[in-house]
């Protein structure tokens, strides 16, 4: 999320057959080796000058990043190849690295999404243009399943219904589209759900999906419940509200605990909520809030072990909690910023105690690693990670020169570990 993007910045084929997505918690583990390659969706984006806004004219494209800790090159830019013709806002690939190693990424403000092509990570490529889907618009986030099909968040329908409610779609491994449906229901008549975040649960054949924007339109603050294997919508609940506080509002993402059959949930107003989902009834529960002082800004976070690790944009601070008893999420450790760097996404490496982590559009265009301790849920800079500026973490993306050429206002968002390339 991020012109909202902060939201005041400027703000299956199917059946129970179904077997687990590919986002579990990540646990780095000695069989799993770690990643050699970082892969950051990018391009360039609008900006102010002076009292103009001005949209500089490029590809998006996928940046590639030596995340090998043997190499001398750590931190170097190791291409970049275009993807789409003219970036708008290259915005959110998938949360984990997909084992096809077929990714899907989308330009939100473009209102099209990409099949990228990083089995060879030093040669990316662009396989296609996901189909559209009919009466929806603007994909935003991806689940995978195990038969490799991708559920997409659409955030708008086509402007027939009260409130213009998005929807959810099925695409298979080439992009095609196999299915669609709305999010309205009748229960909240011309509710504005603007499907944002999602996840899996398949081992009881469900999905969870959030509604929140990605502009200053205040929408509905709800969490649905669907059928995974035949997308039906099961049930719209309101978050739950907290007196004379905000945190419920923009349910963000929704990240699946081990057992199956609950999730882990953040607010962009920093709410943190486990969901029991119990038959067709989720239970939501606040389990921590960042309100003292009030805090804004909580954006894409991940799960490692027992750790829900997320960023903190406007706090400018990456937290950890500690969530074996989800009911009673308890931070532990925290990690700050510069005040010009806004964190904002984070996906863990399975292979080693790193997360990377990118900043949010309206500050410092900036990668950076760091690491989890997974006794203790610390979190530390991984100080090696930089480029020629070593006065700050990590690598710069406020930069002209680039390996498919030269372009301004670079702006990147999307990352994701990329698996060691099979020999």
């Amino acid at each position: 999320m991020q012109r909202l993007i902060a939201p005041f910045s400027v703000l299956l084929v199917g059946g129970l057959l179904l077997a687990c997505r590919g986002s579990a918690p990540a646990t780095a583990t000695a069989t799993v080796p770690a990643a050699k390659y970082l892969a950051i969706w990018a391009g360039p984006q609008e900006h102010i000058q002076g009292d103009k806004v001005m949209t500089p004219i490029g590809p998006s494209f996928v940046a590639i990043i030596d995340a090998d800790t043997a190499s001398p090159g750590y931190g170097s830019i190791v291409t970049s190849v275009p993807i789409g013709d003219m970036a708008m806002m290259p915005h959110h690939m998938e949360y984990v690295f997909p084992r096809s190693g077929v990714v899907f990424a989308d330009d939100y403000t473009a209102g099209k999404a990409f099949l990228i092509d990083l089995r060879d990570p030093t040669a990316p490529k662009r396989v296609r243009t996901m189909d559209g889907v009919p009466g929806f618009e603007k994909p935003h986030s991806f689940a995978r399943l195990a038969n490799n099909h991708v559920i997409a968040t659409l955030q708008y329908g086509n402007g027939m219904k009260p409130g213009n409610p998005g929807g959810i779609a099925e695409f298979d491994a080439d992009g095609k589209l196999v299915r669609s449906v709305s999010s309205a229901d009748s229960s909240m008549p011309g509710a504005r759900i603007r499907n944002y975040g999602l996840e899996v649960l398949p081992a009881i054949d469900r999905m969870v999906t959030t509604s929140a924007p990605m502009d200053t339109e205040h929408t509905a603050n709800t969490v649905q419940l669907w059928r995974l294997s035949d997308l039906k919508l099961l049930k719209t609940i309101a978050m739950p509200k907290v007196a004379n506080d905000s945190v419920d509002q923009q349910p963000f993402e929704v990240r699946a605990l081990p057992d199956g059959k609950s999730v882990m949930l953040n607010s962009y107003l920093c709410g943190m909520y486990h969901l029991t989902v119990d038959g067709d009834t989720p239970r939501v529960e606040l389990v921590n809030s960042l309100r003292s002082p009030p805090e804004s800004g909580c954006s894409v976070p991940v799960i490692v072990g027992r750790y829900w690790v997320i960023p903190v944009a406007y706090g400018r601070r990456v937290i950890s909690l500690d969530i074996s008893d989800p009911t009673h999420a308890t931070q532990v450790a925290e990690l700050k910023t510069d005040s010009t760097f806004l964190p904002h996404w984070l996906s863990a490496d399975p292979g080693s105690d790193r997360i990377v982590l990118v900043g949010q559009d309206d500050g410092e265009p900036r990668v950076t690693i760091i690491r989890l301790d997974q006794a203790t849920g610390a979190l530390s800079w991984d100080d090696r990670f930089h480029d020629g500026d070593r006065t700050k973490h990590g690598v710069s993306f406020a930069r002209t020169d680039w390996p498919h050429g030269k372009i301004e206002h670079v702006v990147p968002h999307g990352a994701l570990f990329v698996a060691q390339p099979k020999p």
